[in-house]
């Protein structure tokens, strides 16, 4: 058995090496507590400067949280290291089992340590972790900043376009105004000539009672009436007539007693209008004259009625999209949903313009633009073609291109555009001065009613000599013509016309309610430009005589 001095001493290095070994442990436990409270203290700044990342930190906290119940768990071991090593000294008989233990508890403090360790690493991973996501949270703001630039350019852009469109809206405000100025002037217009046919209408009744009251009692013998061959239903067609013509007219005279909407005033005047058409088929059947020939063309009356939009388009959500909006702004809509359909109803109804789909069926945009502009009757039409988004780029001469879903408001403004350039089109074929030779004041007030708004200037004489008389010394750019006149007829004034060399080849349109024989045409054929019977007048059917007189001067010059 050893020697008890040797044991004492061997137990008291022992001992210093466990209190050595112990101190190193508590240093090491300190700093490793040092180091912990670094972490917490650079994890609160973490915290502070980013608190949305709050959630990422959870993970950090618990780990952080779970190092120090490690580190309680070493105190506790040393704790209990401490409570050996006196133990220890107290019994000595049982140091050898201690320091066995002690061994044992370093090795599993150093696997602590070496745990603690790597939660260091992973805390120092988690922070470099947090900073890239700040710089990429710092450049996320900065591309919001950016969008946020180009919010504000489109925003200007808006006001720029809304600006824009207050402009436009004072523009038609004037033009709208000068339309309501010109409406009461032809309101008034309407008016006297209104009452100048129910001045004819009276006299036409009058005339026709009296013939029948001749028939009726058989005065001075057998007389021929011009009641003599009515039929009852030619008097009923006859007199229902009249009754309309001067009960409407009466009605619009007298606007105080009865005031009249505007879709009033068109319905009244569409009565009087077909009963003044059936008054005169009546009137052509008794005299024998010869009615108007229906299949005669004639041109698209946009007067009283809303300009029509010819859409051709399959697209129901684009259909429900813009034609609301466009009747709302004063335009007829009109759809069709294939090329040929589309190609047939432009000839026929001559729109204002046309907006056509870029895969219409059966082949498309492009075929049926081309087909538009091989027609004659549909060359001029103004035509705006429909693209989708995700379409091929689209560029087709003298088209308008929109994308789907349509900018109704730029589509409106495109509509007023092409509405103004069909004015300025149709005014531009027109003569600018016409003299008008004619002693029926009814028929100088209708065509100086229908070349109106075209802005011509129309100048009228009631006698043949006046009239030439003028025409030398004006030289008008047209001569609308009575052949029945007092004095010398229509017949000398051509003749006269035609003789002189500076004016000899103005246009004649003869305008005239003499029944024309086959002489009398042969004496006009080559002398005059158009005959136009008074029984026969057609506004849109005038007008497309100015049109085409005004076309053919334009290619002689």
């Amino acid at each position: 058995m050893p020697d008890s001095a040797n044991l004492s001493s061997a137990l008291g290095d022992a001992v210093t090496e466990g209190r050595q070994f112990l101190a190193r442990l508590e240093s090491m436990t300190q700093a490793l507590g040092s180091e912990l409270a670094h972490h917490e203290e650079t994890i609160a700044a973490e915290r502070k400067r980013l608190a949305q990342l709050e959630r990422e930190l959870d993970a950090a906290r618990q780990e952080r949280d779970q190092a120090s119940a490690d580190r309680d768990a070493a105190a506790a071991d040393r704790d209990r290291a401490r409570q050996a090593v006196e133990g220890a000294q107290r019994e000595a008989s049982g140091l050898q089992a201690q320091l066995a233990s002690g061994a044992a508890e370093l090795t599993r403090l150093r696997d602590q340590l070496e745990m603690v360790t790597r939660d260091r690493d992973a805390l120092q991973t988690d922070q470099i972790q947090w900073g890239l996501d700040r710089e990429r949270m710092l450049a996320e703001v900065n591309q919001l900043k950016e969008h946020t630039v180009g919010l504000e350019r489109d925003l200007n852009g808006e006001r720029e376009q809304h600006l824009a469109v207050q402009a436009r809206h004072a523009e038609l405000t004037e033009q709208a105004n000068r339309l309501a100025s010109d409406w009461v002037s032809r309101r008034q217009a309407l008016t006297a000539e209104i009452q100048a046919q129910n001045e004819e209408m009276q006299q036409v009744r009058k005339a026709l009672d009296e013939a029948r009251g001749q028939d009726r009692h058989g005065v001075g013998g057998p007389v021929t009436s011009p009641n003599a061959n009515l039929s009852p239903e030619q008097s009923h067609v006859i007199n229902s007539r009249l009754n309309s013509l001067i009960g409407f007219s009466s009605v619009l005279l007298d606007e105080r007693t009865h005031p009249l909407t505007v879709e009033e005033h068109r319905e009244y005047l569409k009565y009087l209008h077909d009963s003044a058409v059936a008054l005169g088929e009546a009137v052509r059947s008794l005299t024998g004259s010869r009615a108007a020939n229906p299949d005669a063309p004639a041109v698209v009356d946009r007067e009283g009625r809303p300009p029509d939009i010819l859409v051709a388009d399959n697209d129901m959500v684009s259909r429900q999209r813009i034609e609301p909006f466009l009747k709302r702004a004063g335009y007829e809509v009109v759809y069709v949903d294939n090329g040929p359909r589309a190609l047939e109803k432009a000839s026929h109804l001559q729109p204002l313009a046309m907006l056509i789909d870029a895969q219409l069926p059966l082949s498309g945009a492009p075929a049926l633009i081309e087909e538009l502009r091989k027609d004659p009757r549909t060359r001029d039409i103004p035509l705006v073609v429909l693209a989708a988004p995700d379409g091929p780029p689209i560029a087709l001469p003298d088209c308008e291109v929109l994308s789907k879903p349509i900018d109704r408001q730029q589509l409106v403004q495109l509509m007023v555009r092409f509405d103004l350039m069909a004015d300025t089109k149709r005014a531009k074929k027109m003569p600018a001065n016409v003299l008008v030779i004619d002693d029926d004041l009814q028929a100088i007030s209708l065509v100086k009613a229908v070349l109106k708004p075209f802005n011509v200037r129309v100048s009228a004489v009631d006698s043949a000599r006046t009239g030439i008389e003028q025409a030398l010394r004006n030289k008008p750019d047209l001569v609308i013509l009575d052949l029945v006149l007092p004095g010398v007829d229509g017949f000398e004034v051509i003749a006269a016309l035609r003789r002189d060399k500076d004016i000899g080849r103005i246009p004649i349109l003869v305008h005239t309610a003499k029944v024309l024989t086959a002489e009398d045409r042969q004496r006009l054929d080559g002398k005059v430009e158009s005959i136009v019977e008074k029984a026969e007048f057609q506004p849109e059917r005038f007008l497309e005589l100015l049109l085409k007189r005004g076309e053919r001067r334009k290619r002689a010059a």
